[in-house]
This record gives C-alpha cells, structure tokens and sequence, in this order.
C-alpha cells in the first residue's frame, strides 16, 4: 500500500487580512479533517508594483509576524502541518521565521531561480506548481536537483479558472507527470466549483492517477463571499471530502503487479492444472487423450503444471489416479 494521500486544506487569500478571519479560518481547517493547512502570505511591495490593479488588495492582506505565528502555533497544537505560498524572499524568509512546515511556490514563481534556490535550502517541504509551464523548462529545471533535493518536492498540477470547469481540467496531465518524472511526488490543486458535487467527485478522480496529495479550499460559508470561496467547501463539507477520501483510497490498493494475499487464495482455488483423464501406471507417455485441465481441491503451488503443453509426450515416473493433479516431479 502506498502512503496516505496528504490533503491540504487551502484557505489561500480567504483571511482577507483579518485577524478574526483568520483565527475563525484556521480553527474550521483543523476541525475539517485536513492534514494540513495552507495559506498565501502576502507582502503587496514584494509580488506587484503600486499601479497593479490588485495591488492595494495584495496591501490589505498583510498582517504582523505576531498573527501569523500564533496561527502557526494553533495548526501544530493540533498536531496538523502549516504552508504558505510565498511570492519573494522576504515572504520566504517569514515563512521559516514564523514556523512553516513548507512553502510552495506558485506557476508565477516557477522562473524565480534565486527564490527556489533559497526554498530548497531552508526547508523539507516545497510544493511546486507546474501547471502552464512547457515539460522542457520542467525538465530543465528538475533534472539539475539532487536526490535529496528530490525529495522534498511534490510537484502540483491544477488549472485555476474561478471555478475550473469539469472539461478544463486534464487530468490525465497527473499521470503524463507522475510518469514522466517518476522520482518526485505529484499533487492536484482543485479549483472545481465548491457548490456542485463535482467538488467531492472530482479529485476522486484524480486519485486513481496515483497522486500524494490533494489540495482543496476551504470557506466559512460561500454565502460571506469572502476572497477565494468559489472554488471552497465549508468545514463541515471538507469533513466529508476527507470521508470520502480516506474511503476510496484503499481501492487504490498496490503500486506494483505483486499479487494480493486475496488474488492468491482465489488463484490457487480456481486456476485448472493438468489432471488424469484416466489411472495411470508410470512409464504410461502422456497425450492429449490422457489428461485435461481441471481445478481440482489441491491448491495450486510452484510443482503443478499449468500449461498442458509441458506435459504431452512425458513419461510418468509414478501411477497417478483418475481426476489427480500430475506434478512436475510426476514427470
């Protein structure tokens, strides 16, 4: 079995720089079930310039060390790791500085050398979306990385288009990743539309790919139309997305074509072996006319014989009785 899928509760620019948003936000993340809660820390000087037309929403998104490390405080009292995307080094170098457990760096950031540089180096955790990026500057980048460095990335695919409709998500994309770059965890980031089924039905989906972790907004309640909640479920509504997770994950089952204890037991009760048509002496030459295939109540093991084929023209070197399995050493 293949490890849990980690799911990440994604509050992003939803605290709208309020501190009471926030604490609100980050106590219905730890009840939803997640196992980790992520946020976009923002710093307007550090991801725009004045005349941007978000800029002064990038200005009312900041908020003191102080808040934010009490958020910190309170995710990993309850025992739950804590992201943020960060958009410079200032935002990367507050990350570490206020206790995140990692960092993820955003499409926009993909081409910032010096800032994946430095996120590699201070943490063990980085999250890195590549979705809009051409596989060779993907390839350009990730084939320069150590082993060690590998290892610490989770690369996250998922198109954001407020909401994304079902058709526009590719998911097939995640298995063309994870094959493509076979040493490095992938993610989905879903951005479906929090008020429809797909919300839950979606990344079910996108597990059968193999991904290791799911990425998923979160809200108080759409009705606030706070920053961030077209695509969020509610605390309650992410208890059951978990629900549902952790309930189809096992399905997923083995990442190999090693045999289940169950695939064994129905193979050894149902696969035919070469039986006896009729009693045989030894020094009797084996023919079509003689033997069959049949299950039988002798389990299968490694000394039966499978194929008739490796057994025609044989010569037995024991009697074997009507409807008995004749084994390798039979021969």
């Amino acid at each position: 079995m293949k490890n849990k899928i980690e799911i990440i509760a994604e509050i992003a620019q939803g605290y709208e720089g309020s501190e009471k948003l926030t604490n609100l936000l980050t106590k219905g993340a730890i009840a939803s079930n997640a196992d980790a809660i992520k946020f976009q820390l923002v710093y307007a000087d550090e991801l725009a310039t004045p005349d941007y037309e978000y800029y002064d929403l990038f200005k009312d998104l900041e908020m003191d060390k102080d808040v934010w490390v009490n958020v910190c405080n309170q995710i990993h009292n309850a025992d739950k790791k804590v992201y943020f995307d960060v958009f410079g080094l200032f935002s990367l170098d507050m990350a570490k500085e206020i206790g995140a457990d990692g960092v993820k760096l955003s499409t926009t950031e993909f081409y910032n050398n010096a800032l994946f540089d430095r996120a590699i180096a201070k943490f063990d955790t980085l999250y890195l979306s590549v979705g809009g990026i051409p596989a060779e500057d993907i390839d350009q980048k990730l084939s320069a990385l150590s082993v060690e460095q590998v290892n610490k990335i989770c690369l996250m695919y998922g198109f954001q288009s407020e909401p994304t409709p079902l058709d526009q998500n590719n998911l097939n994309k995640l298995s063309v990743f994870k094959n493509r770059y076979p040493d490095f965890r992938i993610g989905f980031m879903d951005h479906s539309d929090g008020a429809l089924d797909d919300a839950f039905h979606l990344p079910l989906v996108a597990m059968g790919t193999g991904i290791s972790a799911i990425e998923k907004h979160i809200t108080l309640d759409r009705e606030l139309e706070i920053e961030d909640y077209i695509s969020g479920v509610t605390p309650s509504e992410f208890i059951k997305f978990v629900g549902l997770v952790r309930r189809f994950e096992p399905v997923l089952g083995l990442d190999s074509l090693e045999l289940t204890k169950q695939e064994e037991v129905y193979r050894n009760k149902a696969t035919k072996s070469v039986v006896a048509l009729t009693d045989l002496k030894a020094g009797d030459v084996i023919t079509l006319e003689t033997v069959a295939l049949k299950r039988c109540s002798k389990p299968i093991t490694e000394h039966s014989i499978l194929e008739i084929e490796h057994a025609l023209g044989k010569t037995l070197k024991v009697d074997i009785k009507t409807d008995s399995p004749i084994a390798k050493g039979d021969i």
